[in-house]
């Protein structure tokens, strides 16, 4: 960044919030922004409050990558927000701002620390006996900080009824448990490993498989 421009940019914002600290502000809640979008370096960024009484803040929910030097103030003032280094995909957190009338809330965005997030199932389709309980494929991925928040699901065909019993997986692998097929034509179900970041940009894997009839 231009450090001639950063000075500027820094005087401005200084002497913003010294107006605001010399005429008082008429309401009892603002904020300068709704929406913060943060580097996915660590780094400190300081949040504006307006308000001309006492007010509260706090995280919608908590996170253990970023934390506030206040919870309250009196009149406009700031907080300082403190956020981790990333190195998962996009996160987010939002701030509550209460007053004894208003509430108002601020959401900060941190970027990814990942390029090209991915997760893969090899193989991706499978064809197992009519009484295999169970089977494992190798994932890969380049999301592990996210692995707690990837989701599973299994699909079947329109009428089929549900065959797999149970779905786990690690960051290298992928493992299903299944009743065996006791029926006369082979049957199939889809198995999706899914992730949305907090852009809502979804990644997903999937695997076909074909469980042959006895």
């Amino acid at each position: 960044m231009d450090y001639k421009h950063l000075i500027v940019t820094v005087l401005f914002a200084t002497a913003l919030f010294s107006c605001a600290k010399r005429d008082p502000f008429e309401k009892e809640l603002g904020l300068q922004s709704r929406l913060v979008e943060l580097s996915a370096e660590n780094g400190i960024t300081p949040v504006i409050v307006f308000s001309n009484t006492a007010w509260k803040a706090k995280f919608v929910t908590p996170v253990d990558w970023a934390s506030l030097d206040r919870l309250s103030g009196t009149g406009s003032s700031e907080v300082r927000f403190a956020y981790a280094d990333n190195y998962g995909r996009a996160r987010k957190v939002a701030i509550a701002f209460e007053t004894a009338g208003a509430k108002d809330t601020l959401v900060l965005v941190q970027a990814s620390g990942v390029s090209s997030p991915f997760i893969s199932l090899n193989p991706s389709a499978l064809s197992v006996g009519a009484d295999v309980s169970s089977c494992k494929v190798i994932l890969s991925t380049n999301i592990q900080e996210n692995m707690a928040e990837v989701v599973a699901s299994v699909s079947y065909p329109e009428g089929d009824a549900a065959w797999i019993t149970n779905v786990s997986f690690t960051e290298t692998s992928l493992e299903l448990s299944m009743s065996p097929n006791t029926g006369a034509a082979a049957r199939k179900a889809t198995v999706t490993l899914s992730h949305s970041d907090a852009r809502n940009d979804k990644i997903t894997a999937q695997l076909f498989i074909t469980q042959n009839p006895a």
